[in-house]
Formats: structure tokens, C-alpha cells, sequence
């Protein structure tokens, strides 16, 4: 409403008043200490994922504690302290990933000091480049031959995939071993080409239908040569019989895109219906996969993007169908009409006999 006054203009001006940050009182870099500052906290990196297992108790105690049909007041306390450990989890993987950036961020201050005085005063941009602030200019001090912060390195490098990196799917990568870090986290390391090594992480958030799965891949030296993470949301509605899947894909820390996926079932757990709609990181749509059953049996199946125009704008309210998929009623006897046969779109002509 207008004419409304901060009732607590004290409080608010001690709570957002933060004069250091126009401060120009220079931080003092020690380069050789700061080199190995960053060594040692990739090492804490590495040794916080595999210490991480030990915790394994924290989450099997309380279900040997209170076992089959108990209090309710101890069903309650079990699934809590369950809920507690699989946080704990969570915040330990996110402080790892803490360590490494704080880590990269440290070397990057040391790259751009190398060539002057190791007492020479970091400014407050120079610890933001470092830490990947695009909106500050690039210090001047900084090597030619580094053109990049360290993460923006690793995506490079990932969509790469130089060669003797194999991709995550790969059939170069063997003898997988399977650790169950906790009832909600399991971890698989597998080894590969060269000394290299994969360890995939799949957690499970408890009452959440959320799913995490990051998939790290190390060089012989131990250092990370590309982190891929995949965040599935699956949520159930009963009443509609629908299944909605939400993914996001990303790369070092990026994201690179999304899907959701939204599933319909009949009483007979049939589906009827599924839509698949993928867009970019931007979340800008980039295809939409829609599949459905008719009464008769017969499926269509048409893939469709939004219609671009000579420069590359979007059209509204326009699509292009860039493949579809048509089949016959399905047949219950060989006295039954035979299923028709149908054609795909222009684009890319598909055909497939109907169902039997």
C-alpha cells in the first residue's frame, strides 16, 4: 500500500549496512602457499567422498533399532533420524564440492599473481574472476596462456572428450564395485583406460521422489576430468492415474537441459497416454514427443518442435511434426482384420505393423 513507512528503519539499516565491501584495504596473496592450499583442498575433496561411507551406520541403526510393527511415537523417531543422516549426506557432498571450488579459486588467484611480487595485493574483482563472476573485467595480471577460470577448463574438456577419456557409458570402463554408502546412497567405482577411475553416486532423498545421480570421472593423477549430474523428480497422482518425471542434465556444474515426462495409466496399468517435453538450459523448448493408445488399440506417436523462421525466431503458435508414427488396431484372433500399416512423417518415414 502506498504511503507505507519501514517500521524498524534501525534494523534494517544494521542488518544491510556492510561497509567492508567498499573497503579497499588490500589482501596480501602468498603464491607458494596458495598453490598449495589448492592441492590440499582437492585432496580434502577426494578424502571427504571416501570417508563419507563410514557414516553408513547412522542410517541402518534406527531400522535395527525399531524393526517391524512398532509404536507410532518410534516409527516417527526412526524415520527422523533416518531423514537427519540422508541430510548430513547431502550437506557432505555439497562441502566437497565446496572444497574443489574454493580449491580452483585459490590456484586461479596464484595463476594471476605468478609474474609479480608474491606480497602483491589481490582486489576484490580478482577473487571474484576467480570464482567465475562474469560481470567483473579480467585482471590484468592473469597469464595470456589462461584464458579460462578452471571450471570453465573442465567443460571445455568434457564436451571434448578428449581421446582415452572414455564417455560414462562406455564399455572401456570394468570392474565395477558397488558400495552402499547408506540406505539412500550407493556409490559404484569402476576402472578404466590409462589408470583412469569413474565413481558414480546415486542418492535417494527419503519421502521426496527425488533422485541424484553424479557420475565423476578421475585421471590417473586423481583429478577431475569431467562431473556429469542427473536430478530426477518423480511424483504420482492417483486420482489422474498420472506419472510426471522431471529431469535436469548437467556438466561441471552447468546445466545443459531438461525433460518431464508425463504418464498415463489406465485401471488396468496400461499406458494411455505419455508426453516427453525436452527443452535447453535455458529451458527453451527444443521437442516434444507425444504418445497415444485409442480405444481401438491403434498408437500414434509424433515428435514436434516449435517453427523457426528464416532468421531462427520462434513462430507462435506454430510447430513443425518432424516424425510420426501410426499403428493398427490390435488383433485378438487370426480371424481379425489384419492391423493397417501407416506411414511416418515426410521428414523421416518410419513404418511399423500395428500391435497383435
Amino acid at each position: 500500500m502506498g504511503g507505507e513507512t519501514n517500521p524498524y528503519p534501525k534494523e534494517t539499516y544494521e542488518n544491510t549496512h556492510a561497509p567492508w565491501l567498499s573497503e579497499t584495504t588490500p589482501v596480501d596473496v602468498d603464491l607458494d602457499g596458495l598453490r598449495e592450499y589448492a592441492d590440499l583442498m582437492g585432496k580434502q575433496q577426494t578424502e571427504l567422498n571416501h570417508e563419507t561411507s563410514h557414516i553408513a551406520h547412522l542410517h541402518d541403526t534406527p531400522s535395527k533399532a525399531w524393526t517391524n510393527q512398532v509404536l507410532g511415537e518410534a516409527a516417527a523417531i526412526r524415520q527422523q533420524l533416518q531423514n537427519n543422516a540422508s541430510e548430513l549426506s547431502a550437506y557432505l557432498s555439497q562441502l566437497g564440492q565446496s572444497f574443489f571450488n574454493i580449491g580452483s579459486a585459490a590456484q586461479t588467484i596464484a595463476d594471476i599473481y605468478a609474474d609479480g611480487d608474491a606480497t602483491s595485493a589481490a582486489s576484490m574483482n580478482d577473487v571474484l574472476f576467480a570464482f567465475g563472476d562474469k560481470s567483473v573485467p579480467r585482471p590484468d595480471g592473469l597469464p595470456k596462456e589462461i584464458g579460462q577460470t578452471y571450471i570453465e577448463a573442465m567443460v571445455e574438456q568434457s564436451a571434448k572428450n578428449p581421446a582415452g577419456t572414455p564417455g560414462a557409458t562406455s564399455p572401456e570402463w570394468t570392474n565395477p564395485t558397488v558400495t552402499t554408502m547408506s540406505p539412500y546412497q550407493q556409490l559404484t567405482t569402476s576402472k578404466g583406460p590409462n589408470g583412469q577411475r569413474m565413481e558414480k553416486v546415486v542418492t535417494s532423498v527419503p519421502g521426496s521422489g527425488v533422485t541424484i545421480e553424479t557420475t565423476t570421472i578421475y585421471n590417473a593423477k586423481n583429478e577431475v576430468l569431467s562431473t556429469q549430474s542427473v536430478r530426477t523428480v518423480t511424483s504420482y497422482n492417483d486420482k489422474t492415474h498420472t506419472l510426471d518425471k522431471q529431469v535436469e542434465s548437467s556438466t561441471n556444474g552447468t546445466v545443459t537441459g531438461h525433460s518431464k515426462t508425463s504418464t498415463t495409466y489406465d485401471n488396468t496399468g496400461k499406458v494411455t497416454a505419455e508426453t516427453t517435453v525436452n527443452s535447453d538450459a535455458n529451458n527453451k523448448e527444443t521437442s516434444t514427443k507425444e504418445f497415444t493408445t485409442a480405444a481401438d488399440g491403434s498408437t500414434t506417436e509424433k515428435v514436434t518442435r516449435p517453427a523457426k523462421d528464416e532468421d531462427g525466431n520462434v513462430i507462435k503458435d506454430k510447430r513443425d511434426t518432424t516424425d510420426m508414427v501410426k499403428t493398427g488396431a490390435s488383433t485378438t484372433s487370426a480371424s481379425a482384420t489384419p492391423p493397417t500399416r501407416t506411414y511416418a512423417a515426410d521428414a523421416d518415414p518410419i513404418e511399423r505393423p500395428g500391435g497383435e
